[in-house]
Order: C-alpha cells, then structure tokens, then sequence
C-alpha cells in the first residue's frame, strides 16, 4: 500500500486546523456568555403600557459544564423573580434565552446575534409570529450592560417596552 506523504500531511494539516478553529469558536462563544456572569445591581424602567421602576439585584453562573449560564434574579418589588438560562447554539449561530418567572410566565428568546464591533447582543424574533419581539443588551464596559426591550402584538401595538441597565456588583 503506497501513502502519499504530502497528502496525509496536508490532511493532518487540515484537521489540526478544524480542531483549532472549532475551539476558538467555542472559547469565543464562552467569552460572550462570560460577559453576564457575575453579580449585578438591576434599574429597570418600564415605558409601556405603563411607565415604572424597580430596583433588583441578578447573579449569573456557568452550568452544565460551561455548556449555560443561569441567571437568577432577587425578588422584584412586585414580588416575582426570574430564572434565566442561556447557551450558545452552534446551528443557529446566536445564543437563544430561556426567561422563566415566579409569577408563571416564561419567554424563549430566539439566537441573539453578537456584534463584536458594537459589543451588543441582538434578539429579533422570526417573522410571522403574532408577537413580535426586539431587544437589545449593549456592554459598554466589562461592568455595565444597557439594555432595551419592546413587545409588539401582530398590529404593531406596542406590549411591553422597557430599558434597563445593569451594573456589576463589586463582591
């Protein structure tokens, strides 16, 4: 049996070079998720229906083997609070959120998108749905996140908007 040599050094060449840009996708997915973990003091102001604050505290950490991060909110001054689960997901290309509230209501966010130039997270669900939500987290430092959000029903009327900021606890 006759082995070219220069083929089975290009090969090996080539699947060093997939491993390697399959961990550096991996490695540079993580690094967008690391950006939520830690501790956080949440202001929120909900501008639609109805305009309102509220103050809360949020802590995010890797699960599963670094696969999610799990939020969890404190309790709001409404009483609820939320888990939140997020991942990346390698077919889609975006990393889909999982919300779930104590009050019994649950939102699945679509792939966000990250736009490293505009350090932002985007999520934008697929059209012909009868909601249709937008948002948006910006991170314009390691320690801050501002965010906005608007639900819109399937005649543009606007749901819920709301914006929030996000500062990293020091503990």
């Amino acid at each position: 049996m006759h082995f070219d040599t220069g083929k089975l050094k290009l090969l090996f060449v080539l699947a060093t070079l997939a491993i390697c840009v399959s961990a550096q996708s991996v490695l540079a997915d993580a690094k967008v998720l690391e950006r939520y973990v830690g501790k956080w003091d949440i202001r929120s102001k909900t501008l639609q229906p109805a305009a309102a604050t509220a103050s809360y505290q949020e802590t995010y950490e890797w699960v599963l083997e670094r696969k999610f991060i799990r939020g969890k909110t404190g309790r709001k001054q409404d009483g609820s609070f939320d888990i939140v689960f997020g991942t990346y997901d390698a077919n889609a290309d975006g990393y889909p959120f999982w919300i779930f509230s104590s009050s019994g209501s649950y939102l699945y966010l679509p792939p966000a998108k990250w736009n490293e130039r505009e350090q932002a997270m985007d999520w934008k669900n697929p059209s012909g749905l009868d909601i249709n939500y937008r948002s948006r987290c910006h991170f314009p430092s390691n320690d801050r996140r501002e965010c906005y959000m608007v639900i819109k029903d399937w005649k543009g009327k606007v749901i819920l908007e709301m914006e929030w900021t996000a500062e990293r606890r020091p503990d």
